[in-house]
């Protein structure tokens, strides 16, 4: 019997309302665990302390985790974004650490479901190749005076032997392992990153995904989860055994990345050309020969295809018989370019949107450039003056006191004020034939300067110390320093601390003691820019000194999570 129209409008009005009833009484009614939760380790073991919250439950709900450690207590709130049937994510936890989880859910009507049982977890302790650990040891906290967020910073062994002299077990010790760790205001480890190769420089893309260069020539971005998002190698590396990822056509990718505000990134390429007539030993310059000299570019990299979208040249602007101390060391020799020389050192390279410009640091050349993007032409060269040709009216003119002229410095930051802020590690103050300065009246320091553009003058700001005091490190490589932008405190990371003792050398090849076969330690302080009062201090360790841990660089990160994911994070009493 066929229905009238008007019957068939009220059944379907029936039907929609008996569902739109169903569907309250379901969200009015308490969510239900249809599978109960479990608490695991991340299935990717590069970065193992992630703990994984599994669970199902019958309707979208917002997650609360209350979490106990052996000191403190913390609540986890995460929205209905987060899919606990696919896994929520817990970070932040400490290391080795037995933490008892609680876990409730909440419905959008404000019904609470609280899981009865306590879920266990305790986060596996790093453990190098060797069994051994690094001592974390913290001295000096400041939770309500220090910039909010974590700091993320490069963990990597040495053995105390110079490099001409390692051993190929020595270096695959050295180049086979890294670490990317994250320890919180109050110096407990809560995330690392164990990779297979040694680390270099890091960075952080905006979307919280971490970029890093390591020792194989590939640089990876991963998230926190430990998963490789993209990555890229040196084409033309005569060691690159791997083609995963998006091959760039250079011979080399080295130190730190940088991210750029549209999304790509700055890296540093060490490539290779035969100079005639060369330095065969930067201390002794009468010694002459031809032979294979390193040389870096700067290149801008699409992170979506890996395409180079701009490549500046050290060969088209620099003289390379402008020779530093150090360059004709071994560095590219134990790195797979044998008997090549070390001109530039590149060691660090950031970009500067108020005009669209590019800094670098050439560690051999003991200076920091500035460099017009679009033009490539160097606005200006905060270092020392002479040997400079064609350039030399491009260095900057110090004033004021005190002022010193940094020195092997390592990767530059500008501030939010516009300065300059660097790591100015001290090693030898000199270029050849000038005296340099002994490794026992040597230090490093952060420091920060504001340069004049329109005067062409550099200003000497601020300086964790003027000279060698107590307490100052001799980090003669590695190392960072930037100013943090909430509070404007000093972050100072020491990659190497080492004891400045009488007679060392600082030529590998002599028959003295060499600098890099000191016991040594590495450190990270804040210092309260107004007072260089140190606020934050954690010191890296090996208390048999029979390894050397080193922190070659890093940065304060303001979350755990990505941006518009972090869930709301509250202490519980």
């Amino acid at each position: 019997m066929k229905l009238p129209k008007y019957c068939k409008w009220v059944t379907s009005a029936v039907m929609t309302l008996g569902l739109l009833l169903s569907v309250a009484s379901l969200e009015a009614a308490p969510p239900t665990f249809t599978k109960r939760p479990t608490l695991g380790p991340n299935s990717n073991l590069r970065a193992p302390m992630v703990g994984m919250l599994r669970f199902t439950v019958d309707q979208p709900v917002t997650t609360i985790v209350s979490i106990n450690d052996r000191s403190r207590r913390w609540e986890m709130e995460f929205d209905s974004s987060w899919d606990p049937s696919k896994g929520i994510p817990l970070i932040g936890l400490e290391a080795d650490v037995r933490h008892e989880v609680f876990v409730s859910v909440r419905n959008s009507a404000g019904e609470i479901t609280r899981f009865p049982n306590k879920l266990v977890f305790v986060p596996q302790p790093m453990v190098s190749a060797t069994g051994d650990n690094p001592r974390i040891r913290v001295t000096k906290i400041s939770p309500q005076r220090t910039e909010p967020g974590y700091t993320l910073f490069v963990l990597r062994r040495a053995v105390p032997i110079r490099p001409p002299y390692r051993s190929a077990g020595q270096f695959n010790f050295m180049r086979q392992w890294g670490a990317l760790v994250i320890v919180d205001d109050h110096g407990r480890i809560v995330w690392r990153y164990e990779s297979d190769s040694r680390i270099a420089g890091v960075d952080q893309f905006e979307d919280g995904n971490i970029l890093f260069h390591r020792a194989d020539n590939r640089t990876l971005e991963v998230d926190l989860f430990g998963n490789i998002v993209n990555q890229w190698y040196a084409a033309r590396n005569p060691e690159i055994t791997s083609s995963a990822g998006v091959g760039i056509e250079v011979e080399t990718l080295h130190h730190q990345p940088h991210e750029m505000p549209n999304g790509n990134f700055l890296a540093l390429t060490a490539n290779a050309r035969m100079v005639k007539g060369y330095y065969d030993d930067a201390f002794d310059l009468s010694k002459r020969r031809d032979r294979m000299v390193m040389g870096d570019d700067i290149v801008e990299i699409d992170r979506k295809t890996g395409k180079v979208l701009w490549r500046w040249s050290a060969w088209d602007h620099l003289d390379p018989f402008r020779i530093g101390y150090e360059a004709t060391n071994a560095y590219w020799p134990t790195r797979g370019f044998p008997d090549h020389a070390d001109w530039t050192h590149g060691n660090g390279v950031t970009y500067d949107p108020t005009d669209d410009s590019v800094l670098v640091s050439f560690r051999h050349q003991e200076a920091i450039l500035k460099i017009d993007r679009k033009s490539s032409q160097v606005k200006w060269i905060l270092g020392r003056p002479g040997g400079w040709g064609k350039l030399e009216s491009k260095v900057l003119r110090p004033v004021g006191e005190p002022f010193r002229w940094p020195s092997h410095q390592h990767n530059p930051h500008i501030s939010t004020s516009g300065s300059i802020v660097v790591y100015d590690n001290g090693f030898l103050r000199a270029r050849p034939p000038e005296p340099w300065m002994a490794p026992e009246k040597s230090f490093s320091r952060g420091v920060e300067y504001k340069v004049d553009e329109k005067t062409m003058t550099v200003r000497q700001l601020w300086a964790s110390h003027e000279g060698p005091v107590a307490d100052s490190c001799f980090s003669w490589a590695m190392s960072d320093a930037r100013q943090l932008p909430k509070t404007g405190n000093i972050l100072i990371i020491d990659a190497i601390c080492a004891d400045r003792e009488m007679g060392l050398s600082v030529d590998e090849f002599t028959a003295q003691k060499y600098v890099s076969e000191v016991p040594s330690y590495g450190r990270i302080r804040e210092y309260d820019h107004a007072t260089k009062e140190v606020l934050f201090e954690v010191i890296v360790e090996d208390p048999n000194e029979l390894i050397a841990y080193e922190l070659f660089g890093g940065l304060r990160i303001s979350s755990l999570y990505p941006p518009g994911r972090a869930p709301k994070i509250r202490s519980l009493p």
